[in-house]
Parts: structure tokens; C-alpha cells; sequence
């Protein structure tokens, strides 16, 4: 005689039911099929679950990270975790007859206008992108433009000085006096 899936073959032969375990347990090994009859009771393993009584293993725990969902309620033992509303940037995708995916996907410029939770990420793309006034663009060309003008002003005074010196072979000593009023000649040309 052939034992059933949830019993085991005890000393004397018989068919025996497997040991029932009650909720937040499992069985410390498979019991059925003639197989298990030493299986005792022993808690589940972390991130796994069982909610009801019988001689069947704890199951894994929902995690609503993977499936792009808020975690309502964390896994315990004895139940399974609860997922809410899809992540920020996600929207659930429903199907034909009404019923939603369980899978929240990712919000894209291809995602059809029908789907609200995307609406808002899509529409505010554009508000998202920095743009500076016409008057502070204007502004930083300028003051770049000037500034760029004022080095080139500079090189070409130091590079003219040397050509100076190398004819008339001259030296020309540079007092931090005389810097002063050559820079603000120059910055007196440039504005």
C-alpha cells in the first residue's frame, strides 16, 4: 500500500498522517509519500511566512521593492507583506478584462497619457530643466567676453614689453606702482 503526499510509513508499516504545524512553522524536513515520520515542528526562516495550520513549508515573503510597490505592511512569520501604491515614477499597467498587474513599470516618454501616476512625472520634465534669464545670459556673455579681451590685452602687453626690451636692451623693472597703473589702463580700455 502506497502512503498519500501527507503521510508517512511508521515502524509497524502504516500509513500515518504527517505532523500538523500551526501557523509561523514548518516541518523540519519533507513528511509524505512513506518519507518523514522524525519531521518535528520548527519556526520559519527569516523572510519566509506560513499562515495556517498543516504539514506544508513556509513560503517566501512579498517584497514589494522588486515589483516597484510601497511596503504597507512587512512580512512576519505567521503573514506576508502587503504592497500598496507603485513607487514614485511607476504606474501599474491594467489589462484588457480590468484586472492590474501585480508589476508596477517604469514611467517613460512612450508610456500611453491614459496612465495618471505618469502624468505628472512627464508633464513637469520640462520645468525640471534650468534655464537662466535672457538678461543673466546676456550678462554672463558679456562679462566673459570682456574678461577673455582683458587677457589677450595682457599678453599682448607683456609679449610687446620683451620685444621692447630686446631691442633697445633695455631692462624695464616693473614696480607693483607701475603694474597697478598698467592694469587700470587697460581696464579703462576695456570698458
Amino acid at each position: 500500500m502506497e502512503c498519500q503526499e501527507n503521510q508517512y510509513r511508521d515502524q509497524w508499516g502504516f500509513c500515518v498522517t504527517c505532523q500538523q504545524c500551526g501557523p509561523g512553522q514548518e516541518l523540519s524536513k519533507e513528511c509524505g509519500y512513506g518519507e518523514g515520520g522524525d519531521a518535528f515542528c520548527t519556526p520559519c526562516p527569516p523572510r519566509r511566512y506560513k499562515s495556517g495550520w498543516g504539514h506544508h513549508s513556509c513560503q517566501a515573503c512579498l517584497t514589494c521593492a522588486v515589483i516597484n510597490r510601497v511596503q504597507k505592511v512587512n512580512c512576519t512569520a505567521t503573514s506576508n507583506g502587503v504592497c500598496g501604491d507603485c513607487l514614485p515614477r511607476f504606474y501599474c499597467k491594467t489589462r484588457i478584462g480590468g484586472l492590474q498587474d501585480q508589476e508596477c513599470i517604469s514611467c517613460t516618454k512612450q508610456t500611453p497619457v491614459s496612465e495618471v501616476q505618469c502624468a505628472f512625472r512627464l508633464s513637469s520634465v520640462k520645468l525640471e530643466v534650468p534655464t537662466a534669464p535672457p538678461q543673466e545670459a546676456t550678462l554672463m556673455v558679456l562679462t566673459s567676453s570682456v574678461l577673455i579681451v582683458f587677457v589677450l590685452a595682457l599678453i599682448s602687453f607683456f609679449t610687446q614689453l620683451e620685444r621692447f626690451q630686446e631691442r633697445n636692451r633695455t631692462q624695464v623693472f616693473l614696480t607693483p606702482h607701475l603694474v597697478a597703473l598698467l592694469l587700470f589702463h587697460l581696464l579703462s580700455l576695456a570698458s
